[in-house]
Parts: structure tokens; sequence; C-alpha cells
């Protein structure tokens, strides 16, 4: 049986790690981040992501848009369904 390995973190809407470890953040673009692993897991792992803030609660968002043992892809929108730069807290475990 393997250990389980988990990346956790809370990214700010401009792409800096706010907290967490064994991680780092590339904003690629508006609402668009790259997050890369140190370490890559043995197999593709699964995330899940959320926005923080109440201000953003009703109906922006966070979307896992690509996965790999090495990192995660995550877009963030707005209100009116176009990509926005959003904080967002995020677990990736295998």
């Amino acid at each position: 049986m393997l250990n389980a390995i988990t990346v956790r973190g809370n990214v700010s809407a401009e792409g800096e790690r706010t907290a967490g470890h064994n991680f780092k953040v590339l904003k690629m673009s508006t609402g668009k981040y790259a997050v890369t692993f140190d370490r890559d897991f043995p197999e593709t792992p699964s995330v899940v992501v959320t926005i923080i803030g109440d201000e953003w609660r009703l109906v922006d968002n966070a979307h896992v848009h690509a996965i790999g043992t090495d990192r995660v892809i995550v877009t963030t929108g707005d209100y009116y369904g176009q990509y926005g730069d959003r904080p967002f807290s995020f677990i990736a475990t295998a």
C-alpha cells in the first residue's frame, strides 16, 4: 500500500502563495494559474478547488482546468462568466 501524498494551499488573486507548502504558483493570465508541485505525485492526483471569501460566494467560480502528476491548472471566473482573478484554496491528493 502506498502512503498518500497531499498538498494543500491558498493562493491570492495576484497568484501569490498565502498558505501551504510544497508547491509554487504562476499566474499565467487573468484568472488562470499553474500550481506546480515540488514533488511529482505517483499517479494523477484528485484535486478540489474553491474560491476564498464571502464576496465571491454567489456566482464567481474556480475550476480544475487540467491535472498532471506535476501540476494543476486552475481557472477562476467572475459574475459574468469571464475569467477573473480570484483567491482560491486547493487540496491535491493521491
